[in-house]
């Protein structure tokens, strides 16, 4: 019983959206950077915490590579 009710909360985890505008606010950067350069400019106002997290990682390498190359 207690592996199918984590089984459901993650599931239901994956699946809940947040609001960009909602994500500024808790982060402090300002919606357009987050769209423009977390997100390339394609995006709703909503996003699943699974498309959150491709998208941050995918931002993190970028900028660490950018990073990188200052050297």
């Amino acid at each position: 019983m207690m592996a199918q009710d984590l089984n459901r909360l993650d599931s239901e985890t994956k699946n809940a959206k947040v609001s960009l505008e909602t994500l500024a606010k808790m982060t402090g950067f300002p919606i357009e950077m987050i769209k423009e350069e977390v997100f390339k400019g394609q995006t709703d106002k909503e996003v699943s915490l699974d498309e959150l997290r491709a998208a941050m990682l995918t931002y993190i390498d970028s900028t660490m590579l950018l990073v990188g190359d200052d050297k």
